[in-house]
């Protein structure tokens, strides 16, 4: 598969998991450690932004300081980012993970396959990682997030399931 399909089946995921959930259940803690659902999600769309802003170091951007602060110490990023969207509405968060995974899409779709298998690319991952093996990674991360958001809906007594 390739790197664009990767991420268009990793977003596909994500709307697969949130399809019907109820808005009540996008609050209920403990769906990874004490994160809700809503969380999950606010968490994810922060990552469609740091992914965002590391597809246009690609065209000379500067690295921002949400990617700073995101490759500095990514628990502190976490919890900042989720903590920011805390007082959103569940549409909110969805919708800005939504806004920002059709950004990060477009912005992925002309990048060369050479150019995605570069090294060097994002010094700041490291000299040897090139932006294919990001967007794998940030794919992998949001599938194991999916995962939890399956396992919770399967549990809940609501009757709330995965489609």
């Amino acid at each position: 598969m390739n790197v664009t399909d990767m991420l268009e089946q990793s977003h596909l995921l994500v709307i697969r998991m949130l399809d019907d959930l109820p808005e009540v259940a996008w609050d209920i803690p403990g769906v990874c450690g004490q994160w809700s659902v809503k969380d999950i999600i606010a968490h994810l769309a922060s990552y469609e932004q740091v992914t965002i802003d590391t597809l246009n170091t690609l065209s000379g951007t500067e690295p921002t300081p949400l990617l700073r602060r995101f490759a500095n110490d990514s628990a502190a990023f976490n919890d900042a980012e989720v903590e920011a969207r805390k007082y959103q509405t569940a549409q909110q968060v969805e919708d800005a993970y939504q806004e920002a995974q059709v950004q990060s899409s477009a912005l992925l779709a002309p990048i060369s396959a050479e150019t995605l298998r570069k090294t060097g690319t994002m010094p700041w991952c490291g000299p040897d990682q090139c932006l294919a093996d990001f967007i794998q990674m940030m794919c992998e991360h949001t599938r194991e997030h999916c995962a939890q958001i399956a396992h919770f809906r399967e549990k809940s007594s609501d009757g709330m399931s995965t489609n």
